[in-house]
């Protein structure tokens, strides 16, 4: 690894990244271990995964309708709901589908946890599994991922028999399994080509919002499982990355990203909780990668 590049990885934290062509992930560079490491955010790609397999097989449709208020599939995906963020902890998480949108659909770009709280739960109900099995049989398994699985945890000390169903925020896993996400993401090994593009395209491009940790966007750009780079300023993937670029970065500190005109990407992973240093230093440790990597 460059020096470029070391200067920005602290003593906690693993790093990934490579090209990739059509026969696959080239990684240039990998951070030993095998620790697992929790990922926060991130899960949200592998929940919408699982989503898109339910829409190839039928028991899901992009504009299936689902909750008490009968929000799309997609507006949910691309955090075009209305629903308000719901954070770790809200009791409203463990019922998602009774909790009323604070603005119409379409309106704005709201980044929500219970958005994704409400596709777990919409995917036990047409599947008749819990949506961790379903994740793990739909997803980690066929993607390799062994090493991942979900983190136990109740919403409060006052409502303890039920769990949230871990869509929005509950997968860990070690580094080799954020790379078997990253190549989930580019090639046909959990769904198909036009679910990919889906992932990664921008769904209602007009629709402005706040980007977490990095301020109000607008466009704030979203496809239906992933962020889209785009052209906001500032952002976590830095500014070498093509606006096509898309991924996601977790609170606990992780992140990955896949440039799909520059055929490159990176996860990251580590044990410090997303704040200041990562909006400082994840810009330039992302150009940093691009610039090793074009040389």
């Amino acid at each position: 690894m460059g020096k470029a590049v070391e200067q920005y990885l602290g003593p906690d934290e693993v790093l990934a990244y490579g090209v990739f062509g059509s026969r696959g992930l080239d990684v240039v560079y990998r951070s030993p271990g095998s620790e697992v490491y929790p990922w926060a955010s991130v899960s949200k790609l592998v929940a919408a995964l699982a989503v898109h397999v339910a829409i190839e097989d039928g028991s899901l449709q992009r504009t299936s309708r689902v909750g008490d208020f009968e929000l799309s599939v997609e507006d949910l995906l691309s955090h075009a709901s209305g629903l308000e963020t719901g954070a770790v902890g809200e009791p409203r998480l463990l019922a998602p589908q009774h909790v009323e949108p604070s603005r119409p659909p379409h309106e704005r770009r709201i980044y929500s946890n219970i958005g994704y709280e409400l596709l777990g739960r919409s995917l036990e109900g047409s599947s008749g599994i819990r949506y961790q099995d379903y994740a793990i049989e739909a997803v980690l398994q066929p993607a390799g991922m062994t090493g991942a699985g979900f983190v136990s945890r109740s919403t409060g000390v006052t409502i303890t028999a039920q769990e949230v169903t871990g869509a929005a925020f509950g997968l860990q896993g070690t580094l080799a399994d954020l790379i078997g996400l990253a190549a989930a993401l580019c090639f046909e090994v959990v769904v198909s080509l036009e679910s990919l593009v889906a992932i990664r395209t921008v769904f209602l491009p007009e629709l402005s919002g706040v980007l977490p940790g990095f301020g109000h966007q607008s466009p704030n750009s979203w496809g239906l499982g992933a962020e889209v780079r785009d052209h906001k300023s500032a952002h976590w993937m830095g500014a070498l990355v093509s606006a096509e670029s898309f991924g996601h970065f977790g609170q606990s500190g992780s992140f990955l990203w896949i440039d799909p005109i520059q055929q490159c990407f990176a996860v990251f992973a580590g044990l410090k909780p997303f704040g200041a240093w990562a909006k400082e230093r994840w810009p330039n440790l992302n150009d940093a990668i691009v610039r090793e990597l074009r040389s």
